[in-house]
């Protein structure tokens, strides 16, 4: 696998992004785009595509990185409906590196050694997965927002893409097993996947604590020392990512969404969210209704 390696002293450079929605039978074209990458995010179906004669079935939750001046084409059309999105981009003076594995080993040893020294760099895998993919799709949607609206700066979509490709790195970065990580930070990792994977029910410090045999403060005070965040901030922070989600993709009322992610008390939720966000449930879905889809 290569990997994308650029300073984010500067941002990406947005040239279009979009909205897939196909309902069945759809096959990449095959294509050669000379100088621009292209970011994929897969939210429903199976996009059946082969970069460099290499065949990839990016699923719900995958990205996938096309690089510029190498063919790829999709090699099988989709059984079901399948949705994605995309943006192409290119970087600030065409700087960028393209690293092996090896390489990408030791760069994030000095990081994992290092975790108070700052890493001002892009790092895209050429493709990977994402538990919870809430944070980037709506990134996207964002991206899409501005791309159609006038503004005083066309930086904005620059900037927005660059803060989409820092999430990705981030994730990338905490998740990637180098076999240098201790037994503690490895569970603190099983512990934030628990976390995603349950963010519809109760949740509490203690019931984590107690799923996985720990007292409530020490997995507290284990949790902020490798992740920078409380464990409760975290386990908020989880489910208003999914909540801003429901209220982009669904009509559900805000009570109706509180109770879909285990908030028994829907005033609770509303002031969890305005804590995190700086606004309302109804201000956020008002601000950021648009949806911008093509089907080809």
């Amino acid at each position: 696998m290569l990997y994308l390696t650029a300073p984010c002293t500067h941002p990406l450079l947005l040239v279009g992004a979009g909205h897939l929605e196909n309902p069945g039978g759809f096959l990449h074209a095959e294509r050669t785009i000379p100088d621009e990458f292209i970011l994929i995010l897969c939210t429903k179906g199976t996009l059946y595509i082969e970069q460099d004669k290499v065949p990839y079935e990016i699923k719900p939750n995958d990205y996938f990185l096309l690089r510029p001046g190498v063919m790829h084409r999709g090699y099988k059309p989709s059984s079901g409906a399948l949705s994605y999105y995309w943006c192409h981009f290119t970087l600030w003076g065409n700087e960028y590196q393209l690293a092996n594995t090896d390489e990408i080993n030791h760069q994030l040893r000095e990081i994992k050694a290092n975790p108070e020294t700052p890493h001002d760099y892009y790092l895209l895998p050429e493709t990977g997965h994402l538990p919870q993919s809430e944070r980037v799709i709506l990134q996207f949607r964002q991206i899409l927002d501005a791309a159609r609206q006038p503004f005083y700066s066309g930086y904005l979509v620059h900037y927005a893409l660059s803060l989409l490709g820092m999430e990705i790195t981030t994730h990338f970065v905490m998740h990637y097993e180098t076999g240098a990580h201790s037994a503690t930070y490895k569970a603190v990792i099983k512990i934030m996947d628990w976390i995603r994977q349950h963010h519809t029910e109760p949740l509490s410090v203690t019931r984590v604590a107690q799923n996985f045999s720990y007292h409530p403060g020490y997995i507290s005070g284990v949790f902020k020392k490798h992740t920078g965040t409380s464990l409760l901030d975290f386990i908020n922070r989880t489910k208003i990512d999914a909540a801003k989600q429901l209220l982009l993709s669904t009509n559900d009322t805000v009570k109706n969404i509180a109770g879909k992610l285990g908030f028994t008390d829907d005033k609770y939720f509303m002031k969890v969210f305005n804590r995190l966000e700086g606004t309302t449930p109804r201000k956020y879905r008002n601000a950021f209704f648009r949806k911008f889809s093509n089907t080809e």
